[in-house]
């Protein structure tokens, strides 16, 4: 298990760079303020974000709420016959300023309770911790097996 909410793989596909850039656009849809989803799983191969002439910048459309959902950059390289696909899976940044300001309010916590201040610290510092690692990993893997599964990958992670 990885002890930070961050993912980097390697996707090797038998797709040649061309076909594999457009294998994934057609799963890319544009990015949307709001969008009303349900939980489907026609929802499973459907992204919302940007192709450029390198990769794509996407993260996964679900029908439910999970402000931890990985955020996926990726550049698509030739590779003989076939390409590479480098992904790399982060939170939304607005996520890391959440987790900074809950952290430092546990802090303040700790130091201006004593004891009873360093218990409820250590257990907002543990609650956050947790709950961030079980909403990114737990759409991670979803996501990396969507991803192989769009570009015909053999399932060897790197």
């Amino acid at each position: 298990m990885k002890w930070l909410p961050q993912h980097q793989f390697e996707i090797v596909s038998p797709l040649d760079r061309a076909t594999a850039l457009a294998a994934m656009a057609a799963h890319v849809e544009p990015e949307k303020f709001f969008r009303i989803g349900w939980p489907n799983s026609a929802n499973d191969k459907r992204f919302e974000g940007q192709m450029t002439n390198d990769g794509f910048h996407v993260r996964r459309i679900i029908g439910y709420r999970n402000s931890f959902l990985p955020v996926i950059d990726a550049t698509v390289q030739s590779a003989g016959r076939g390409s590479r696909i480098d992904v790399r899976m982060r939170m939304f940044w607005f996520v890391y300023a959440f987790v900074a300001v809950w952290v430092m309010g546990a802090l303040i916590a700790a130091v201006s309770a004593g004891w009873i201040g360093v218990g409820i610290a250590l257990f907002l510092l543990l609650f956050v911790y947790a709950m961030t690692m079980a909403g990114f990993w737990m759409e991670a893997g979803k996501q990396e097996q969507t991803l192989r599964t769009i570009f015909q990958a053999n399932g060897d992670a790197s």
